[in-house]
C-alpha cells in the first residue's frame, strides 16, 4: 500500500519522497516547510511510516498505537511556546543512541521546529552535524526561523497552499455534497486542516452572521469595538479570522469589480452594496499584516496581543 497516497495537492515534495523510498537513498534529515495546514505533518507521519514499515512490516500495529520502539514525535509540551533543549538533549538524543530494534532505521519527527528555543536548536545541530548512520530525522516548520546551519543540513521539502479543485475534490472524497465542499474550498483559502475545521462546524451561518456584526462595529465604533472583536477572535482564532478577512477582502473585490462571481460568498454582494468606500491599498496592507500575525498564533506571542492587534488593522482597513 502506498503510504503517500493520502497526501494531497503536494506533488513534487511526494514525489522526492517516494523516490527516496523506492531508491532506498534516504537523507538523514528532512525539512518540511510551508504554511500551515497544508499537509506536512501528515506527510512526516506517512514518510516515517513507510520507512519503518519497509524493513518491519508487521509493526503496523505499533506504530498505529504510538509504541513503535523506533519512531518517536517530539513537539510543544503543554502550557510552553517552545521546544525546550531538555526534550532534545534528555528524549531526542539518549533515544537517537540506540540503535533500530525492529526496523533498519531510527524515525524521528520534530514538529513545529521553527519554535525550537535557541538552546535547543544548537543541540539539535550537533546531532545534525554527526547523525547515527540509522537515523533519518524529520523537522515539520511553518516558518524559516531556524539555523541556517541546520537548514543547510537538511534536504528541504517545500509544502505550498492547495488549488480549490484538490481541496474541493478531498471535501467530496469525505462525503460531502459538491456545492458545499466547492464553498468550503474557497473559505479555507488553500489549508486542508481549515477546510476540515469549517466542514466539522455547526451553525456556520450564524458564525457569518457575528463575523458581520463584528465588520460593522469596527467599521463605525472605537477602542470597545476593537476590544470586543479581539475578545470573539480569541474563542477560535482561525475560523473567526478567516470569516473577519474573507469579508473584507470580497468587499473590496465587490467594489472593484462588481463582479458577485469572483466573491467567496456570492450572496453577500448586496450587503457590500452598503459599504462606505474603501482604500484599496489600505485594504491590502491589512490583509498582509494579518496573515503575519496568523501565523504567530503557534509561537510564544500571547495569543490577544494578536488578536487585538488583528482586530486594529481590520479597523483601519474599515475607516
Amino acid at each position: 500500500m502506498d503510504a503517500l497516497m493520502g497526501i494531497i495537492g503536494q506533488e513534487r515534495a511526494v514525489a522526492v519522497l517516494r523516490l527516496a523510498l523506492s531508491s532506498g537513498n534516504l537523507h538523514h534529515a528532512y525539512l518540511f516547510m510551508g504554511p500551515a495546514g497544508v499537509g506536512k505533518k501528515t506527510a512526516a507521519r506517512a514518510f516515517a511510516r513507510a520507512i519503518i514499515l519497509n524493513d518491519d512490516p508487521q509493526g503496523e500495529s505499533y506504530l498505529r498505537d504510538d509504541i513503535h520502539p523506533d519512531f518517536m514525535s517530539i513537539d510543544i509540551l503543554e502550557n510552553k511556546t517552545q521546544i525546550s533543549i531538555e526534550q532534545v538533549n534528555r528524549e531526542m538524543e539518549p533515544w537517537l543512541a540506540v540503535k533500530p530494534f525492529r526496523a533498519a532505521h531510527r524515525v524521528i519527527i520534530i514538529n513545529n521546529a521553527h519554535l525550537l528555543s535557541l538552546p535547543a536548536a544548537n543541540a539539535l545541530l550537533k546531532t545534525l552535524e554527526e547523525p547515527p548512520p540509522y537515523a533519518v530525522i524529520i523537522l515539520v516548520a511553518d516558518e524559516m526561523m531556524l539555523l541556517e546551519t541546520i537548514i543547510s543540513r537538511c534536504q528541504r521539502l517545500r509544502f505550498g497552499l492547495l488549488s480549490e479543485k484538490d481541496l474541493g475534490d478531498f471535501l467530496r472524497q469525505r462525503g460531502m455534497e459538491s456545492e458545499r465542499a466547492s464553498y468550503l474550498a474557497r473559505l479555507a483559502q488553500g489549508r486542508v486542516a481549515t477546510s476540515i475545521q469549517l466542514a466539522d462546524i455547526e451553525g456556520l451561518e450564524q458564525q457569518w452572521q457575528s463575523a458581520w456584526e463584528l465588520i460593522n462595529q469596527l467599521a463605525t465604533g472605537g477602542e470597545i469595538a476593537v476590544f470586543n472583536c479581539a475578545e470573539e477572535i480569541e474563542k477560535q482564532p482561525e475560523i473567526v479570522t478567516i470569516l473577519l478577512t474573507t469579508l473584507l477582502r470580497d468587499a473590496y473585490v465587490y467594489q472593484s469589480t462588481h463582479k458577485p462571481e469572483l466573491l467567496v460568498v456570492q450572496d453577500n454582494a448586496p450587503i457590500y452594496e452598503a459599504f462606505k468606500p474603501l482604500n484599496g491599498k489600505r485594504v491590502l496592507d491589512s490583509l498582509t499584516h494579518i496573515e503575519e500575525l496568523r501565523k504567530k498564533y503557534r509561537g510564544p506571542i500571547r495569543s490577544i496581543l494578536l488578536s487585538i492587534n488583528i482586530s486594529y488593522q481590520l479597523r483601519d482597513a474599515l475607516q
